[in-house]
């Protein structure tokens, strides 16, 4: 069990990849806004040029504005109608610093969200054992119980619907708020209510000090490896290493690497875990103000290659993403699912004090063959969606008050319309990222020309007769699928020559 001295200690010198709703990239560099130490992946230029590139006139105008600021904090403390302390109005600066940027994963943090932020990433942290999602519906659900966890030995269920917290309805609260309440003190008490076929289940669950494992493994039929890759935890890489030798000393032949739900984790792993399956050539670059500066090769293939499933879906996010984008550009890996989330920049982490962490956006990352899926994903070489299983009754009364494709219209780029929203709620429904704005703007077209590719229809971004046409058929055909079987695991298992 680490303390929180360790813990800092340990986020000083390592690079990682986030697991929170953010799916980040980061770095973390000890305070304040500097580096002692650098790891392996990290990129010299990224942190030795932090504080270059500012002439002696923005120097002097930064200056005067700086000073310019002290003035109006010390006139909004002398002034405002309420007391208010230069601590708070301070945090507002370098908060509002951050929300200049329009980026929402370049975060101030109070130092409570950032210690938790620290615990997630590391794989520890004080809480009742569960990993969450939003769905299409906008409605929190829960998609791993940690087994051995407080929430696991209470009986909760991975599918779970949250409903409540200690009596408080949280249907209108973030993905973020709810994991706050569920967080706390090891001894402390919460009461959870969750939703399970249709009937709603409270449970008192008390807090503890939950440990994150990286994998499961099990042996399919047919001589298949399987292996669950939950995250990209610390010792991530050697666990993935062990449990393919134990699969292959079980007389696996083939292997289905699970990567659905698996929305970040550290760095160095997810590129070890890579060099497991890649001899020679790029793994990742990184790209910062239109040009390449970093890339990371492979250093060689260590373990014996088996023919290779990979299973995302659209929640497979930051180093999920760089794992299946260098095993799909190098032919080593089948990908099987739905498109990733497309989370591809990364972060820097830093302390403004002790107390107080940032995170600050500082590059794109790229596939090997240098494609950009930020805000865009990964397109699985055979897509195949599951069926929504208890979530289908409410999928499909959200789908009976969708609008209609009711325009004889075919908006490209920059229209508006019923058309637009229509397909803006299908598309979401079906994973895709983008808000209902009734706008062809840039999120919605790059994920109709996603669609388009996934269905081998035209790719080009304009919302078609065609398109609209199998929007609808492709939506109703998974609104009204009620199979029971995991369906991207039985199309690995075909591909792998399984029965």
């Amino acid at each position: 069990m680490m303390n929180r001295k360790t813990t800092k200690v340990i986020v000083f010198i390592i690079v990682i990849a986030m697991v929170l709703s953010s799916f980040s990239f980061i770095f973390f560099l000890t305070p304040v806004y500097g580096a002692e130490k650098e790891n392996v992946y990290a990129s010299n230029r990224t942190l030795m040029d932090l504080h270059t590139g500012i002439t002696p006139q923005e120097q002097e105008r930064l200056s005067d504005r700086l000073r310019e600021l002290e003035r109006f904090l010390k006139y909004i403390h002398e002034n405002y109608k309420d007391e208010v302390d230069f601590e708070t109005l301070v945090n507002g600066a370098f908060q509002g610093a951050m929300n200049s940027l329009g980026d929402p994963n370049s975060v101030f943090f109070t130092e409570e969200a950032g210690q938790a932020f620290i615990e997630h990433a590391i794989g520890e942290f004080e809480g009742i054992g569960v990993v969450m999602t939003m769905n299409p519906g906008n409605v929190c659900v829960i998609t791993e119980v940690i087994a051995g966890g407080p929430a696991a030995r209470a009986g909760v269920l991975s599918g779970d619907i949250i409903r409540s917290i200690d009596g408080q309805d949280v249907s209108e609260n973030s993905l973020q708020e709810i994991s706050n309440m569920l967080r706390g003190r090891t001894g402390t008490s919460v009461q959870l209510t969750v939703q399970r076929a249709g009937a709603n289940r409270t449970f008192a669950i008390t807090r503890e000090r939950v440990v994150r494992a990286n994998i499961d493994y099990e042996m399919l039929e047919d001589n298949i490896g399987y292996i669950a890759l939950r995250r990209f935890g610390a010792n991530g890489a050697r666990e993935f290493r062990a449990a393919r030798e134990q699969l292959i000393g079980d007389g696996a032949e083939s292997l289905v690497l699970d990567l659905r739900n698996n929305s970040g984790g550290l760095v160095n792993v997810a590129i070890d875990i890579a060099n497991e399956f890649i001899s020679d050539g790029y793994i990742v670059h990184m790209k910062q103000r239109g040009e390449i500066f970093e890339s990371i090769h492979a250093t060689s293939r260590t373990g014996r290659l088996l023919e290779t499933v990979l299973l995302v879906n659209e929640h497979s996010a930051s180093a999920s993403e760089i794992l299946a984008g260098a095993l799909q550009d190098h032919n080593v890996a089948t990908i099987v699912g739905t498109v990733t989330y497309g989370k591809g920049t990364a972060q820097m982490m830093a302390y403004t004090d002790e107390r107080r962490p940032h995170t600050l956006s500082i590059y794109y990352f790229l596939t090997p063959d240098k494609n950009d899926i930020h805000n865009v994903g990964i397109m699985p070489d055979y897509v195949v969606r599951n069926s929504l299983g208890e979530h289908r009754e409410e999928a499909a009364r959200l789908y009976q008050a969708f609008a209609p494709f009711a325009e004889n219209t075919r908006p490209r780029a920059g229209d508006t319309g019923i058309n637009v929203f229509a397909a803006q709620q299908r598309l979401f429904l079906l994973g895709y990222s983008l808000e209902m704005t009734a706008v062809m703007d840039d999120a919605t077209v790059q994920a109709i020309r996603l669609f388009q590719q996934e269905q081998g229809l035209y790719v080009y971004g304009v919302l078609d007769f065609t398109t609209m046409s199998r929007i609808r058929e492709v939506t109703s055909a998974y609104i009204n699928n009620d199979s029971e079987t995991d369906l991207q695991l039985q199309k690995a298992i075909e591909l792998l020559g399984g029965r």
